[in-house]
């Protein structure tokens, strides 16, 4: 079943809207016309510029990923979406080597795994209520192979890709298109200081969009992203190497 799904008209919600990627997006799917996108945020005045700019068809929506009544009081108000998009995560360095691998593996864990199965809990009946729609989850090119100066996190990105796979799965009859982006270093406050070339978050949404456009399954929005894309179909075995 093909599945292409234009942003334009459509009703969205993003999670982690406020910095990053994640408001990179928020702008992308406004500037592509979407009808309405609801921002959700920890801190909703963050978002108080956007609105400004962008008037009722942004929504800001607090939202903590980590909290239960939280998501349920998200979902209740955005129980139009069309389009969903998991981006909100956290990066937290932890190895077995180096210290702090369970303090850091619980919470990325909370974070990137456990919020976006429980934001997609609470949002799939919404989204199946229309002729189309998308589920979107941000996950990372360390989600195919671990990088072990950073296992907790990559162990939670890998835990995204698994259930990108089994929720298209579950999905494949409806027309619901469920697709798992994969970047590389993108030049955001999470990646502050890494002395190497990033792509910018605005580069990285267009991609994400077009991605959806295209009805791509497995997006990789950056150039390093696409060259371990390409490597990985190959051979996984290398980029694990590679990667170590």
């Amino acid at each position: 079943m093909e599945k292409k799904i234009s942003v334009n008209g459509k009703i969205a919600f993003v999670s982690g809207s406020n910095r990053g990627i994640g408001k990179a997006i928020t702008i992308e799917l406004l500037e592509q016309g979407a009808a309405k996108v609801y921002a959700g945020a920890r801190n909703i005045a963050s978002l108080d510029e956007l609105k400004q700019k962008y008037g009722a068809r942004l929504v800001p929506v607090a939202l903590n990923v980590t909290d239960d009544q939280s998501i349920e009081a998200a979902a209740e108000i955005a129980n139009d979406v069309e389009i969903l998009i998991n981006n909100a995560g956290v990066y937290a360095i932890g190895n077995f080597l180096g210290g702090n691998l369970l303090e850091s593996l619980k919470t990325n864990l909370d974070v990137n795994l456990w919020g976006v199965v429980k934001v997609t809990n609470a949002f799939l009946k919404a989204i199946m209520k229309h002729k189309a729609g998308a589920i979107i989850n941000v996950s990372s090119v360390v989600g195919l192979a671990n990088a072990p100066a950073t296992l907790a996190y990559s162990i939670s990105k890998a835990a995204i890709h698994s259930l990108t796979q089994g929720l298209r799965g579950e999905l494949k009859e409806t027309n619901i298109l469920v697709s798992g982006v994969y970047p590389g270093p993108i030049d955001t406050d999470m990646t502050a200081g890494y002395p190497m070339d990033m792509e910018t978050p605005e580069n990285v949404a267009k991609e994400i969009l077009q991605g959806m456009a295209d009805g791509v399954e497995d997006i990789f929005p950056d150039p390093m992203s696409k060259q371990i894309g390409q490597a990985y179909s190959m051979s996984p075995k290398t980029v694990e190497q590679q990667f170590s």
